[in-house]
């Protein structure tokens, strides 16, 4: 038997670990928030049905004492009128509706003590969803940051430098692209009749030399 409950109890153990591991915290957390909302929903729920009935028994009370009253007043007249037998109907009557207002008494005593208790629990309530809500903030944004964390550490500095190289050659691909292009624009720009136009210039002074160069020895001869 002891084997077999060492065996039970590794199992156990086995199992709390792989439930430790599926349970995302920020999950947990969430869930106990809805569960403390849906039990204030209760409580409130409940709170207003004990008010409501609080103000039905002060009602019932309040009319049973005036039947009380009226009886009272009956068996006054009977006894003044020497009517015994109409003055003891009243009196049990009355006596009656006497214990039953004690009955409602018992009962609105309870209710009010039912109304301070849920009460007291729906404050409990809203300050611990608010405690806890404020937790789960906090608890999200480290949730984030060591989820940012983490994934850093799947992007370490030698990749970072890679990714830095392969960035500044792309740059240089792009900048002699661009110089290429620049290039061959200004070659199909005007800039080519600006040089023929250097260069008949420079034929016409040549000409022109030649040609007083020829006059003078023409002259001279």
């Amino acid at each position: 038997m002891g084997i077999f409950r060492r065996v039970k109890e590794i199992v156990a153990a086995d199992v709390h670990r792989m439930l430790d591991k599926c349970e995302d915290p920020v999950s947990m957390a969430q869930l106990y928030l809805r569960r403390i909302e849906e039990q204030n929903e209760k409580s409130n729920e409940a709170l207003t049905g004990q008010l409501v009935a609080e103000q039905e028994t002060i009602l019932l009370i309040e009319h049973t004492s005036q039947i009380v009253a009226k009886r009272m007043r009956q068996a006054e007249l009977a006894v003044d009128r020497e009517e015994e037998r109409i003055a003891e109907i009243a009196l049990a009557d009355k006596l009656q509706h006497e214990k039953l207002i004690q009955g409602y008494g018992r009962n609105l005593d309870a209710i009010r003590n039912h109304i301070g208790t849920l009460k007291q629990e729906i404050i409990r309530l809203k300050e611990l969803h608010r405690d806890l809500q404020g937790r789960l903030y906090f608890l999200v944004s480290r949730a984030k940051a060591a989820r940012a964390i983490e994934s850093a550490a799947f992007f370490p500095a030698y990749r970072t430098d890679k990714v830095i190289r392969g960035f500044e050659r792309l740059e240089e691909n792009v900048r002699q692209l661009e110089a290429g292009a620049s290039a061959k624009q200004w070659a199909a720009s005007p800039h080519d009749n600006e040089l023929d136009r250097i260069d008949r210039n420079e034929e016409i002074q040549a000409e022109l030399t030649r040609l007083k160069a020829a006059r003078i020895e023409k002259q001279t001869g």
